[in-house]
Protein backbone atom coordinates (compact mmCIF):
# COMPACT_ATOMS: atom_id res chain seq x y z
CA UNK A 1 0.00 0.00 0.00
CA UNK A 2 1.09 4.31 -1.06
CA UNK A 3 0.33 6.99 0.28
CA UNK A 4 -1.24 9.18 -2.71
CA UNK A 5 -2.39 12.43 -2.66
CA UNK A 6 -4.62 14.52 -5.50
CA UNK A 7 -3.46 17.60 -4.84
CA UNK A 8 -6.34 20.18 -4.94
CA UNK A 9 -5.01 23.54 -4.74
CA UNK A 10 -1.08 25.34 -4.46
CA UNK A 11 1.51 25.07 -6.67
CA UNK A 12 0.60 21.38 -7.67
CA UNK A 13 -3.15 21.77 -7.96
CA UNK A 14 -4.47 18.76 -10.24
CA UNK A 15 -1.59 17.02 -9.94
CA UNK A 16 -1.96 12.72 -8.64
CA UNK A 17 1.57 11.84 -6.56
CA UNK A 18 2.19 8.55 -5.18
CA UNK A 19 4.76 8.74 -2.41
CA UNK A 20 6.78 5.10 -2.22
CA UNK A 21 7.87 5.78 1.28
CA UNK A 22 6.01 4.00 4.74
CA UNK A 23 6.41 7.49 6.16
CA UNK A 24 6.09 10.66 4.51
CA UNK A 25 6.63 14.15 5.80
CA UNK A 26 4.71 16.87 4.48
CA UNK A 27 6.27 20.25 4.66
CA UNK A 28 7.89 23.44 3.16
CA UNK A 29 11.53 22.29 3.51
CA UNK A 30 13.36 20.53 0.55
CA UNK A 31 13.94 17.41 2.46
CA UNK A 32 10.43 16.19 2.88
CA UNK A 33 8.47 13.59 0.75
CA UNK A 34 5.73 16.07 -0.09
CA UNK A 35 7.24 19.73 -0.61
CA UNK A 36 4.45 22.34 -0.33
CA UNK A 37 5.58 25.52 -1.31
CA UNK A 38 3.42 28.13 0.39
CA UNK A 39 2.81 30.48 2.56
CA UNK A 40 1.87 29.40 6.26
CA UNK A 41 3.24 25.70 5.64
CA UNK A 42 6.16 25.02 8.14
CA UNK A 43 8.95 23.23 7.46
CA UNK A 44 7.96 19.98 9.24
CA UNK A 45 4.05 20.67 8.91
CA UNK A 46 2.21 17.09 9.20
CA UNK A 47 3.08 13.43 8.84
CA UNK A 48 1.60 10.76 7.08
CA UNK A 49 2.25 6.76 8.07
CA UNK A 50 1.61 3.50 7.46
CA UNK A 51 1.18 1.20 9.81
CA UNK A 52 1.48 -2.15 8.64
CA UNK A 53 0.50 -4.26 10.53
CA UNK A 54 -3.21 -2.33 11.13
CA UNK A 55 -3.37 -1.51 7.11
CA UNK A 56 -3.96 1.79 7.64
CA UNK A 57 -2.67 5.08 7.31
CA UNK A 58 -1.83 7.43 10.47
CA UNK A 59 -2.03 11.70 9.98
CA UNK A 60 0.34 13.34 12.53
CA UNK A 61 0.09 17.10 12.75
CA UNK A 62 4.24 18.41 13.46
CA UNK A 63 4.66 21.99 13.23
CA UNK A 64 1.69 23.68 11.82
CA UNK A 65 -2.08 23.35 11.70
CA UNK A 66 -3.79 20.09 9.74
CA UNK A 67 -7.29 20.12 9.29
CA UNK A 68 -9.39 16.79 7.67
CA UNK A 69 -12.81 17.38 5.71
CA UNK A 70 -13.05 20.68 7.96
CA UNK A 71 -11.98 19.89 10.84
CA UNK A 72 -8.57 20.40 12.60
CA UNK A 73 -6.73 17.39 14.20
CA UNK A 74 -3.86 16.51 16.10
CA UNK A 75 -3.71 12.78 14.84
CA UNK A 76 -6.02 10.46 12.78
CA UNK A 77 -6.51 7.76 11.09
CA UNK A 78 -7.22 8.23 7.54
CA UNK A 79 -9.97 6.95 5.14
CA UNK A 80 -9.57 6.66 1.54
CA UNK A 81 -11.20 10.02 0.20
CA UNK A 82 -10.46 12.75 3.52
CA UNK A 83 -9.87 15.82 2.30
CA UNK A 84 -6.50 17.65 3.53
CA UNK A 85 -5.78 21.33 4.22
CA UNK A 86 -2.27 22.30 5.57
CA UNK A 87 -2.82 25.10 7.59
CA UNK A 88 -6.35 27.03 7.90
CA UNK A 89 -6.75 28.77 4.24
CA UNK A 90 -3.58 26.50 2.91
CA UNK A 91 -3.26 23.71 0.30
CA UNK A 92 -5.38 21.28 -0.10
CA UNK A 93 -5.47 18.05 -0.83
CA UNK A 94 -7.71 14.38 -1.48
CA UNK A 95 -6.14 11.49 0.59
CA UNK A 96 -5.72 8.30 -1.83
CA UNK A 97 -4.93 4.71 -0.66
CA UNK A 98 -2.79 3.31 -3.97
CA UNK A 99 -2.74 -0.15 -3.66
CA UNK A 100 -0.22 -2.02 -6.19
CA UNK A 101 -0.71 -5.39 -7.95
CA UNK A 102 0.53 -8.53 -5.60
CA UNK A 103 -0.10 -6.25 -2.49
CA UNK A 104 -0.37 -8.44 0.56
CA UNK A 105 -2.24 -5.24 2.32
CA UNK A 106 -5.17 -4.30 1.36
CA UNK A 107 -8.20 -2.70 3.03
CA UNK A 108 -11.51 -4.21 3.90
CA UNK A 109 -13.26 -1.60 1.80
CA UNK A 110 -11.44 -2.28 -1.14
CA UNK A 111 -11.85 -6.07 -0.76
CA UNK A 112 -15.55 -5.30 -0.47
CA UNK A 113 -15.61 -3.09 -3.46
CA UNK A 114 -13.64 -5.37 -5.54
CA UNK A 115 -15.79 -8.04 -4.71
CA UNK A 116 -18.93 -6.49 -5.72
CA UNK A 117 -17.27 -5.22 -9.12
CA UNK A 118 -16.60 -9.49 -9.49
CA UNK A 119 -20.40 -9.82 -8.48
CA UNK A 120 -21.47 -7.26 -11.54
CA UNK A 121 -20.35 -9.65 -13.65
CA UNK A 122 -19.98 -13.31 -12.64
CA UNK A 123 -21.99 -13.66 -10.32
CA UNK A 124 -22.72 -13.69 -5.71
CA UNK A 125 -20.46 -17.10 -6.42
CA UNK A 126 -17.75 -15.31 -7.68
CA UNK A 127 -17.97 -12.40 -5.49
CA UNK A 128 -17.94 -14.50 -2.03
CA UNK A 129 -14.79 -16.44 -3.51
CA UNK A 130 -12.81 -13.02 -4.50
CA UNK A 131 -13.52 -11.77 -1.31
CA UNK A 132 -12.01 -14.82 0.90
CA UNK A 133 -9.03 -14.71 -1.63
CA UNK A 134 -8.42 -11.46 -0.80
CA UNK A 135 -9.16 -11.83 3.05
CA UNK A 136 -6.87 -15.04 3.17
CA UNK A 137 -3.76 -13.87 0.85
CA UNK A 138 -3.92 -9.93 1.28
CA UNK A 139 -4.88 -9.01 4.86
CA UNK A 140 -3.49 -8.62 8.16
CA UNK A 141 -3.50 -11.78 10.68
CA UNK A 142 -6.24 -9.35 12.76
CA UNK A 143 -8.18 -8.80 10.04
CA UNK A 144 -8.43 -12.72 8.54
CA UNK A 145 -10.06 -13.06 12.46
CA UNK A 146 -12.36 -10.23 12.91
CA UNK A 147 -13.51 -9.56 9.70
CA UNK A 148 -15.26 -13.10 9.55
CA UNK A 149 -17.03 -12.61 12.48
CA UNK A 150 -18.27 -9.02 11.62
CA UNK A 151 -19.76 -11.05 8.43
CA UNK A 152 -21.30 -13.62 10.53
CA UNK A 153 -22.78 -11.11 12.61
CA UNK A 154 -24.29 -9.21 9.93
CA UNK A 155 -25.63 -12.24 7.85
CA UNK A 156 -29.41 -12.05 8.71
CA UNK A 157 -29.59 -8.17 8.15
CA UNK A 158 -27.53 -8.26 5.41
CA UNK A 159 -29.50 -10.78 3.73
CA UNK A 160 -32.62 -8.64 4.54
CA UNK A 161 -31.54 -5.86 3.35
CA UNK A 162 -29.87 -6.99 0.25
CA UNK A 163 -33.39 -7.54 -1.77
CA UNK A 164 -33.80 -3.70 -1.38
CA UNK A 165 -29.50 -2.03 -1.58
CA UNK A 166 -29.27 -4.77 -4.65
CA UNK A 167 -32.60 -3.44 -6.45
CA UNK A 168 -31.39 -0.17 -6.07
CA UNK A 169 -28.62 -1.04 -8.11
CA UNK A 170 -30.64 -2.28 -11.18
CA UNK A 171 -29.98 1.08 -13.27
CA UNK A 172 -26.55 -0.16 -13.50
CA UNK A 173 -27.12 -4.21 -13.56
CA UNK A 174 -29.54 -3.72 -16.18
CA UNK A 175 -26.90 -2.73 -19.10
CA UNK A 176 -25.76 -6.16 -19.17
CA UNK A 177 -27.19 -8.58 -21.53
CA UNK A 178 -27.95 -11.70 -20.19
CA UNK A 179 -31.03 -11.24 -18.45
CA UNK A 180 -30.35 -14.77 -16.65
CA UNK A 181 -27.05 -13.35 -14.82
CA UNK A 182 -28.79 -9.98 -13.86
CA UNK A 183 -31.77 -12.00 -12.14
CA UNK A 184 -29.60 -13.78 -10.30
CA UNK A 185 -27.40 -10.82 -9.27
CA UNK A 186 -30.54 -9.04 -8.11
CA UNK A 187 -31.32 -12.34 -5.85
CA UNK A 188 -28.14 -12.51 -4.26
CA UNK A 189 -25.98 -8.82 -4.34
CA UNK A 190 -26.63 -8.58 -0.48
CA UNK A 191 -25.21 -6.41 1.81
CA UNK A 192 -23.63 -6.98 5.51
CA UNK A 193 -23.63 -5.46 8.67
CA UNK A 194 -20.49 -3.79 8.13
CA UNK A 195 -20.75 -2.58 4.94
CA UNK A 196 -24.23 -0.80 6.35
CA UNK A 197 -22.23 0.21 9.28
CA UNK A 198 -19.04 1.44 6.95
CA UNK A 199 -22.40 3.36 5.64
CA UNK A 200 -23.40 5.21 8.47
CA UNK A 201 -20.18 6.48 9.39
CA UNK A 202 -19.47 8.03 6.18
CA UNK A 203 -22.28 9.87 6.03
CA UNK A 204 -21.69 11.04 9.98
CA UNK A 205 -18.54 11.97 8.47
CA UNK A 206 -19.84 14.30 5.54
CA UNK A 207 -22.43 15.58 7.77
CA UNK A 208 -19.75 16.68 10.17
CA UNK A 209 -17.51 18.14 7.35
CA UNK A 210 -20.83 20.12 5.70
CA UNK A 211 -21.60 21.47 9.65
CA UNK A 212 -18.55 22.95 9.95
CA UNK A 213 -18.85 24.95 6.55
CA UNK A 214 -22.07 25.70 7.35
CA UNK A 215 -20.76 27.83 10.46
CA UNK A 216 -18.55 29.88 7.96
CA UNK A 217 -20.50 29.75 5.32
CA UNK A 218 -23.91 30.99 4.98
CA UNK A 219 -24.56 29.86 1.27
CA UNK A 220 -23.72 26.25 2.40
CA UNK A 221 -26.00 26.67 5.82
CA UNK A 222 -28.80 27.89 3.33
CA UNK A 223 -28.58 24.70 1.31
CA UNK A 224 -28.66 22.84 4.52
CA UNK A 225 -31.32 24.37 5.93
CA UNK A 226 -33.34 25.33 3.01
CA UNK A 227 -32.48 24.07 -0.31
CA UNK A 228 -32.34 20.76 0.26
CA UNK A 229 -36.06 20.70 1.36
CA UNK A 230 -36.71 20.99 -2.43
CA UNK A 231 -34.55 17.48 -3.42
CA UNK A 232 -36.08 14.75 -4.24
CA UNK A 233 -36.31 10.60 -4.10
CA UNK A 234 -36.96 9.51 -7.26
CA UNK A 235 -38.41 5.70 -6.89
CA UNK A 236 -39.21 4.09 -9.82
CA UNK A 237 -40.51 0.31 -11.26
CA UNK A 238 -41.38 -1.07 -14.66
CA UNK A 239 -41.62 -3.64 -17.12
CA UNK A 240 -41.45 -4.30 -20.74
CA UNK A 241 -45.13 -4.72 -22.88
CA UNK A 242 -43.83 -7.21 -25.95
CA UNK A 243 -45.67 -6.60 -28.78
CA UNK A 244 -48.30 -9.55 -28.76
CA UNK A 245 -48.74 -7.23 -25.39
CA UNK A 246 -47.21 -9.60 -22.62
CA UNK A 247 -45.17 -9.15 -20.19
CA UNK A 248 -41.43 -9.66 -20.90
CA UNK A 249 -40.64 -12.66 -18.61
CA UNK A 250 -36.98 -14.40 -17.84
CA UNK A 251 -38.80 -17.66 -17.38
CA UNK A 252 -42.35 -17.41 -18.64
CA UNK A 253 -43.51 -17.00 -15.44
CA UNK A 254 -43.02 -13.85 -13.34
CA UNK A 255 -42.88 -10.71 -15.47
CA UNK A 256 -39.31 -8.88 -15.28
CA UNK A 257 -39.11 -5.66 -13.63
CA UNK A 258 -36.64 -3.16 -13.04
CA UNK A 259 -36.59 -0.98 -9.64
CA UNK A 260 -34.94 1.75 -8.95
CA UNK A 261 -34.07 4.77 -7.22
CA UNK A 262 -32.80 8.71 -8.66
CA UNK A 263 -32.55 12.03 -7.30
CA UNK A 264 -34.29 15.01 -8.35
CA UNK A 265 -35.15 19.01 -7.67
CA UNK A 266 -37.76 21.15 -7.94
CA UNK A 267 -37.28 24.04 -10.50
CA UNK A 268 -40.46 25.67 -10.63
CA UNK A 269 -43.78 26.25 -8.61
CA UNK A 270 -45.96 24.87 -11.01
CA UNK A 271 -43.98 21.31 -9.99
CA UNK A 272 -41.53 21.02 -12.73
CA UNK A 273 -38.77 18.65 -11.75
CA UNK A 274 -35.56 18.37 -12.87
CA UNK A 275 -33.63 15.09 -12.83
CA UNK A 276 -31.66 12.90 -15.50
CA UNK A 277 -32.93 11.45 -18.55
CA UNK A 278 -32.01 8.10 -17.44
CA UNK A 279 -33.62 8.40 -13.95
CA UNK A 280 -36.84 8.41 -15.73
CA UNK A 281 -36.17 6.82 -18.88
CA UNK A 282 -33.77 4.31 -17.37
CA UNK A 283 -33.95 1.71 -20.35
CA UNK A 284 -32.26 4.41 -22.89
CA UNK A 285 -29.07 3.22 -20.60
CA UNK A 286 -29.81 0.00 -20.51
CA UNK A 287 -27.69 -2.45 -23.45
CA UNK A 288 -30.17 -5.51 -23.49
CA UNK A 289 -33.78 -3.79 -22.76
CA UNK A 290 -32.85 -1.49 -25.61
CA UNK A 291 -32.17 -4.27 -27.89
CA UNK A 292 -35.45 -5.59 -26.79
CA UNK A 293 -37.21 -2.06 -27.79
CA UNK A 294 -35.82 -2.04 -30.89
CA UNK A 295 -37.59 -5.00 -31.43
CA UNK A 296 -41.01 -3.65 -30.48
CA UNK A 297 -41.15 -4.19 -26.81
CA UNK A 298 -42.54 -1.03 -24.91
CA UNK A 299 -41.32 0.05 -21.53
CA UNK A 300 -44.11 0.60 -18.92
CA UNK A 301 -44.09 2.57 -15.49
CA UNK A 302 -45.84 0.76 -12.58
CA UNK A 303 -44.79 3.53 -9.92
CA UNK A 304 -42.74 6.57 -10.34
CA UNK A 305 -43.25 9.12 -7.52
CA UNK A 306 -41.09 11.70 -6.09
CA UNK A 307 -40.63 11.92 -2.04
CA UNK A 308 -39.74 15.03 -0.91
CA UNK A 309 -38.53 15.75 2.98
CA UNK A 310 -41.49 15.71 5.27
CA UNK A 311 -43.75 14.98 2.43
CA UNK A 312 -45.55 11.75 1.83
CA UNK A 313 -44.67 10.31 -1.96
CA UNK A 314 -46.16 12.21 -4.83
CA UNK A 315 -47.06 10.45 -7.96
CA UNK A 316 -45.48 11.21 -11.37
CA UNK A 317 -47.36 11.14 -14.29
CA UNK A 318 -45.17 9.42 -17.04
CA UNK A 319 -46.85 11.51 -19.51
CA UNK A 320 -45.48 14.39 -17.80
CA UNK A 321 -42.24 13.40 -18.84
CA UNK A 322 -40.01 15.86 -21.35
CA UNK A 323 -36.67 15.05 -22.56
CA UNK A 324 -34.62 17.22 -25.20
CA UNK A 325 -33.80 15.89 -28.44
CA UNK A 326 -30.18 15.73 -28.12
CA UNK A 327 -28.23 13.38 -25.78
CA UNK A 328 -27.57 15.75 -22.70
CA UNK A 329 -29.07 13.76 -20.01
CA UNK A 330 -31.28 15.82 -18.43
CA UNK A 331 -35.26 15.88 -17.90
CA UNK A 332 -38.32 17.32 -16.59
CA UNK A 333 -41.17 15.73 -14.73
CA UNK A 334 -44.32 17.73 -13.28
CA UNK A 335 -45.70 16.85 -10.25
CA UNK A 336 -49.60 18.08 -8.57
CA UNK A 337 -48.43 21.81 -7.46
CA UNK A 338 -50.82 21.59 -4.48
CA UNK A 339 -49.16 18.94 -2.98
CA UNK A 340 -45.94 20.69 -2.43
CA UNK A 341 -46.63 23.18 0.26
CA UNK A 342 -42.99 24.54 2.12
CA UNK A 343 -40.79 23.06 -0.54
CA UNK A 344 -38.87 25.15 -2.07
CA UNK A 345 -38.27 26.20 -5.43
CA UNK A 346 -34.16 25.52 -6.22
CA UNK A 347 -32.05 28.98 -7.43
CA UNK A 348 -30.76 28.20 -10.81
CA UNK A 349 -27.47 30.03 -11.97
CA UNK A 350 -27.62 30.17 -15.54
CA UNK A 351 -24.32 32.00 -16.09
CA UNK A 352 -21.32 30.84 -16.25
CA UNK A 353 -19.75 30.27 -13.07
CA UNK A 354 -16.80 32.35 -12.30
CA UNK A 355 -13.16 31.26 -12.57
CA UNK A 356 -12.60 31.73 -8.52
CA UNK A 357 -15.90 30.15 -7.46
CA UNK A 358 -13.96 26.27 -7.32
CA UNK A 359 -16.77 24.96 -4.97
CA UNK A 360 -19.23 22.14 -5.82
CA UNK A 361 -21.48 20.87 -3.29
CA UNK A 362 -23.85 17.81 -4.41
CA UNK A 363 -27.43 16.79 -2.86
CA UNK A 364 -29.18 13.67 -3.54
CA UNK A 365 -29.85 10.30 -2.42
CA UNK A 366 -27.10 8.06 -2.87
CA UNK A 367 -27.34 4.51 -2.68
CA UNK A 368 -30.94 4.92 -2.55
CA UNK A 369 -32.87 3.42 0.28
CA UNK A 370 -29.67 1.77 1.75
CA UNK A 371 -28.72 4.78 2.95
CA UNK A 372 -32.16 6.16 4.55
CA UNK A 373 -31.97 2.80 6.56
CA UNK A 374 -28.80 3.78 7.62
CA UNK A 375 -29.87 6.82 8.85
CA UNK A 376 -33.03 5.26 9.94
CA UNK A 377 -33.77 4.64 13.67
CA UNK A 378 -33.52 1.33 14.80
CA UNK A 379 -37.46 0.99 15.55
CA UNK A 380 -38.84 1.24 12.17
CA UNK A 381 -36.15 -0.46 10.74
CA UNK A 382 -36.87 -3.48 12.91
CA UNK A 383 -40.70 -3.33 12.37
CA UNK A 384 -39.77 -3.04 8.04
CA UNK A 385 -37.91 -5.87 8.59
CA UNK A 386 -40.51 -7.97 10.62
CA UNK A 387 -43.17 -7.24 8.18
CA UNK A 388 -41.24 -7.75 4.92
CA UNK A 389 -41.88 -4.31 3.59
CA UNK A 390 -41.15 -3.72 -0.52
CA UNK A 391 -39.25 -0.52 -0.88
CA UNK A 392 -42.43 0.96 -1.94
CA UNK A 393 -43.42 0.46 1.58
CA UNK A 394 -40.59 1.52 2.96
CA UNK A 395 -39.74 4.64 1.51
CA UNK A 396 -43.54 5.53 2.39
CA UNK A 397 -42.77 4.60 6.20
CA UNK A 398 -39.48 6.73 5.99
CA UNK A 399 -41.57 8.96 4.60
CA UNK A 400 -44.34 8.71 7.07
CA UNK A 401 -41.51 9.20 9.93
CA UNK A 402 -40.05 12.30 8.41
CA UNK A 403 -37.06 9.70 7.73
CA UNK A 404 -35.88 11.27 4.37
CA UNK A 405 -33.14 13.63 3.82
CA UNK A 406 -30.48 13.84 1.16
CA UNK A 407 -26.92 13.39 1.67
CA UNK A 408 -24.88 16.64 0.89
CA UNK A 409 -21.36 16.16 -0.38
CA UNK A 410 -18.80 18.80 -1.25
CA UNK A 411 -15.54 19.17 -3.31
CA UNK A 412 -13.66 21.13 -6.03
CA UNK A 413 -14.24 21.79 -9.48
CA UNK A 414 -11.80 20.30 -11.48
CA UNK A 415 -12.35 20.77 -14.68
CA UNK A 416 -15.44 23.11 -17.23
CA UNK A 417 -16.68 22.27 -20.24
CA UNK A 418 -19.25 23.66 -22.33
CA UNK A 419 -21.42 20.79 -21.54
CA UNK A 420 -19.88 19.19 -18.50
CA UNK A 421 -18.68 20.53 -15.11
CA UNK A 422 -16.23 17.89 -13.84
CA UNK A 423 -15.65 17.94 -9.65
CA UNK A 424 -14.89 15.26 -6.96
CA UNK A 425 -17.55 15.60 -4.76
CA UNK A 426 -18.53 12.33 -3.70
CA UNK A 427 -21.87 11.02 -5.14
CA UNK A 428 -22.89 7.23 -6.16
CA UNK A 429 -26.13 5.30 -7.82
CA UNK A 430 -29.03 6.73 -6.60
CA UNK A 431 -27.54 10.30 -6.71
CA UNK A 432 -27.97 11.19 -10.09
CA UNK A 433 -30.35 13.81 -10.97
CA UNK A 434 -29.16 15.82 -8.17
CA UNK A 435 -28.52 19.41 -8.12
CA UNK A 436 -24.62 20.69 -7.97
CA UNK A 437 -24.30 23.77 -5.95
CA UNK A 438 -22.01 26.57 -6.48
CA UNK A 439 -20.40 28.26 -4.04
CA UNK A 440 -22.37 31.37 -4.43
CA UNK A 441 -25.29 29.01 -3.42
CA UNK A 442 -27.17 28.57 -6.55
CA UNK A 443 -27.39 25.10 -8.93
CA UNK A 444 -25.20 25.19 -11.59
CA UNK A 445 -25.43 21.43 -12.95
CA UNK A 446 -27.44 18.36 -12.49
CA UNK A 447 -25.54 15.24 -11.39
CA UNK A 448 -25.47 12.65 -14.03
CA UNK A 449 -22.52 10.22 -13.81
CA UNK A 450 -19.43 8.75 -11.47
CA UNK A 451 -16.58 7.37 -12.90
CA UNK A 452 -16.16 3.53 -11.19
CA UNK A 453 -13.17 2.60 -9.57
CA UNK A 454 -11.52 6.63 -9.39
CA UNK A 455 -14.47 8.86 -6.75
CA UNK A 456 -12.35 12.24 -8.02
CA UNK A 457 -14.05 12.41 -11.14
CA UNK A 458 -17.87 12.73 -11.00
CA UNK A 459 -20.18 14.60 -14.02
CA UNK A 460 -22.94 17.30 -14.03
CA UNK A 461 -24.72 18.88 -16.76
CA UNK A 462 -24.62 22.65 -17.01
CA UNK A 463 -27.95 23.37 -15.21
CA UNK A 464 -28.84 25.54 -18.39
CA UNK A 465 -29.56 22.63 -20.49
CA UNK A 466 -32.23 21.46 -18.08
CA UNK A 467 -33.79 25.42 -17.91
CA UNK A 468 -34.39 24.88 -21.47
CA UNK A 469 -37.08 22.57 -20.58
CA UNK A 470 -39.05 24.81 -18.45
CA UNK A 471 -42.18 25.93 -19.98
CA UNK A 472 -41.87 29.93 -21.10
Amino acid sequence: MRAQLLHLSGADRGRTVTYEARVVTIGASPSSQAVLEAPGVADRHAQIELVEDECRFHLRRLDGQVFVNGAEVEEVILQDGDRLEFGAGGPMARFRIYVPLGAVCKPVHRMLSDARDVGRVSGGAAATRTFTRDLLTQATTRLKITVPLMLVAGAFLGGWLGGWIGRAATLDLVTRKDFERLREQQQTNAVTQAQLEALRQDQQKQQQEIATLARANSGVLQIQKVWSRGVCLVHGIYRLRMPDQSWFSLDNTEPFECEYTGSGFLASAAGYVITNRHVVAPWTEAAGISALIEQGAKPEFLHLTATFPGHDPLDVPPASIRRRSDDRDVALVQVDPKSLEGVPVLPLQLTPVESEDQRAIVVGYPTGLGALLARASDALVDDLRQRSASMTDAIAALATAGQITPIITQGGISEQKEDMIVYDAATTHGGSGGPVFGGSGTVIAVNFAIQPGFTGANYGVPIRFAQELLPK
